[in-house]
């Protein structure tokens, strides 16, 4: 097994911290329909050749406005492993519930989200840290004005400290159809206490320039784990805060999802 190695730890979260401050969206548009190994954060891992993984997930989301907002929203994660180091998926959001003080209550069908993910540089092979291209789009299906979102620029960093102990990391360029410009970069830090439960933390920073109004800027920690139980399911729940949002509500997003591999 290998050591880890602090000074190596300490160089990774200065480059992605870096990030946060220096490449800064009222959410976070990350790219749909790829696999991850955290509860948010990505790997570069990608689905085998001819395999394919479906994974229904589910959100209740406190919003810190005033007016007791609540939200549900629900949806699946279709991905199939195209070839050797690439795969392709659509989240489809089936349902999207909003409660508060103002709205008794209003249901409509998700964004669908289309991704890929392609992994040209592996750990395995003598390098130090393997590295993925992702990108996607989302399609507008939930209605109220919702926009298209194209992120052609996306990459997924992924370092192996130990057989238990990993990092991801991964950064997203949006378009958005009205103008703006968003990114997102995350990371995020596993352990594997047994083979079968992995605690996971993640920060992520998000970040949107609308066109004619104010910036809009979050971040967030998210707390969970993953718990691959047999070689076909994994269990993933988390706890997302944002701990700072400028012109936006804050909120508090209970996270679970079920990853089935054919």
């Amino acid at each position: 097994m290998k050591s880890v190695s602090l000074s190596l730890v300490s160089y990774f979260l200065s480059v992605i911290l870096t990030a946060f401050y220096i490449l800064d969206s009222e959410k976070s548009w990350a790219v749909g329909g790829i696999s991850n190994s955290k509860v948010v954060v990505p790997s570069t891992d990608t689905v085998a050749k001819g395999r394919f993984e479906i994974e229904p997930f589910f959100g209740l989301v406190f919003v810190d406005d005033g007016d007791d907002t609540v939200q549900f929203e629900g949806g699946s994660r279709f991905t199939l492993g195209v070839l050797d180091n690439l795969e392709g998926g659509v989240n489809i959001g089936y349902l999207s519930v909003e409660d508060s003080d103002l709205i008794s209550r209003r249901s409509d069908f998700g964004d669908i989200e289309a991704g890929l993910k392609y992994k040209f540089l592996n750990e395995e092979k003598s390098s130090p840290f393997s590295l993925a291209y992702q990108g996607g789009i989302t399609f507008p299906t939930s209605g109220d004005g919702a926009p298209w979102v194209f992120e052609p620029v996306g990459f997924i960093l992924t370092k192996n400290f130990s057989e238990k102990f990993s990092m991801d990391a991964d950064f997203v360029l949006a378009f958005i159809e009205d103008d703006s410009v968003g990114f997102v970069s995350e990371v995020g830090f596993g352990y594997f206490l047994k083979p079968w439960f992995q605690p996971v933390i993640e920060a992520a920073y998000s970040f949107e320039n609308p066109d004619d109004e104010d910036n809009i800027s979050v971040f967030n920690i998210t707390a969970g784990f993953t718990a691959p139980v047999t070689e076909w399911l994994t269990v993933i729940m988390g706890v997302t805060t944002d701990l700072y949002a400028d012109n936006i509500d804050e909120r508090v997003v209970l996270s679970a999802a079920f990853t089935f591999l054919f």
